[in-house]
């Protein structure tokens, strides 16, 4: 049975690649640990120790929370935490801890508003061929039928109608109703503990039915991904991705910043990218009238485009680093479908069997982004698509543009 989690989701939905060096292929990158998680994490340690000890009846004070928060920074804080915000140092992050174990403290003190039925709380789900896991910071019951999912948070707020999209702790809402039959109403509470504020958020059945349909066809787009082994590069969230080694868009660019600057300019990517980006910047600001010397460009330009694409073809790459800018290599699979000016006789022939079908009134002429559609909804009888796709096939096409790094 295979496993997912929110997080595990997240990732694909990011950038299929990294899902796949990260759960598939199980490259171990070594991960930057922020202050900011440091400090999370020895808070959420703290109210775990709150509400352990409440199970036993044991209420711990202010100053003996505090206590134990001092004393777990100290012997878990080490040289490798990075602070990247320049403005703040050590102390800062340390006191911003205390300060929101405070803020909880005094806001629920003495913490009778519900009962805790699970701290760090593992869910799992069983859908199919695929199983769901979670952990819930802690899950409490108001009254009868209704409970409470909570989440300790430590950094800014999010929005309400975020709040009211949020997968994760929704999730854990379908994972309370089929464990707790009672369960009529799951509230999903984010602490937000550096401004002592809570963010509410509930969930319909129907919305929660919604979810898990979209879900399964997120998971099953993964399982055809596995099978295709089509796991494309995306740039999102890059600056927190440690896969720049193994990634087609970075490879170059983590290659080149290891090397003195006197050395990567020898590097023959860089020669090529800057090369291509100097002849490109040179036709942006020719005369339209200087047709000839556009034309001799654009011959130049086009056998850099072959060098660069062999280059990137040899080094396993889609983005060629330059010194200042990059040359990105596009790949993308489309129908091609004919025009009046490059082939007319295959578009008038598209354009008569079109005519003779129910679709013609929506596509109303060869307009390719309403025919993808219909081929894209299945909107069409598969006699009918091969017959479309016949006359204008899926082809790869390879588009090559500039950007600043």
């Amino acid at each position: 049975m295979k496993q997912f989690s929110h997080s595990k989701l997240q990732v694909y939905e990011r950038c299929p690649l990294q899902y796949k060096l990260q759960y598939l292929s199980k490259i171990k990158v070594e991960r930057e640990n922020s202050v900011e998680a440091f400090m999370g994490s020895r808070v959420h340690d703290t109210l775990e120790l709150l509400y352990r000890d409440l199970l036993k009846t044991k209420l711990n004070t202010l100053e003996d929370l505090l206590s134990f928060y001092d004393e777990t920074w100290r012997v878990e804080w080490n040289d490798k935490i990075q602070i990247n915000n320049k403005e703040f140092n050590k102390q800062h992050y340390y006191d911003l801890g205390k300060k929101c174990i405070k803020n909880y403290y005094e806001r629920y003190y003495p913490f009778d508003q519900d009962q805790t039925i699970g701290i760090e709380d593992k869910i799992t789900l069983k859908w199919g061929a695929s199983e769901i896991i979670g952990y819930i910071d802690r899950l409490a019951r108001e009254k009868k039928g209704v409970y409470t999912v909570h989440d300790y948070k430590t950094g800014k707020m999010m929005e309400q109608e975020y709040a009211d999209k949020d997968r994760q702790l929704a999730l854990y809402s379908i994972a309370v109703k089929e464990k707790f039959k009672e369960a009529k109403v799951v509230k999903l509470i984010w602490h937000y503990v550096a401004f002592g504020e809570d963010i509410i958020s509930e969930r319909s059945d129907e919305e929660l039915k919604d979810l898990k349909q979209d879900i399964l066809e997120l998971i099953k787009e993964i399982n055809q991904a596995e099978k295709d082994d089509n796991f494309p590069a995306r740039e999102t969230m890059c600056d927190w991705c440690g896969f720049w080694e193994y990634c087609p868009k970075k490879k170059h660019l983590f290659q080149i910043k290891k090397l003195p600057k006197n050395e990567y300019l020898k590097d023959s990517g860089v020669k090529l990218a800057n090369k291509y980006i100097e002849l490109s910047e040179r036709k942006s600001i020719i005369n339209k009238k200087a047709k000839t010397e556009v034309e001799s460009l654009q011959n130049e330009m086009e056998k850099v485009e072959e060098a660069i694409l062999k280059y990137a073809e040899k080094h396993k790459i889609e983005t060629v680093q330059g010194s200042e800018m990059q040359v990105i290599i596009n790949k993308n699979k489309d129908y091609v479908f004919p025009t009046k000016s490059s082939d007319l006789e295959r578009y008038e022939e598209l354009e008569n069997l079109l005519k003779e079908t129910k679709y013609w009134d929506s596509v109303s002429s060869i307009n390719s982004y309403k025919i993808e559609q219909l081929l894209a909804e299945n909107k069409i009888d598969e006699k009918l698509k091969k017959k479309i796709i016949a006359l204008a096939p899926v082809e790869e096409v390879v588009k090559i543009s500039i950007r600043k790094k």
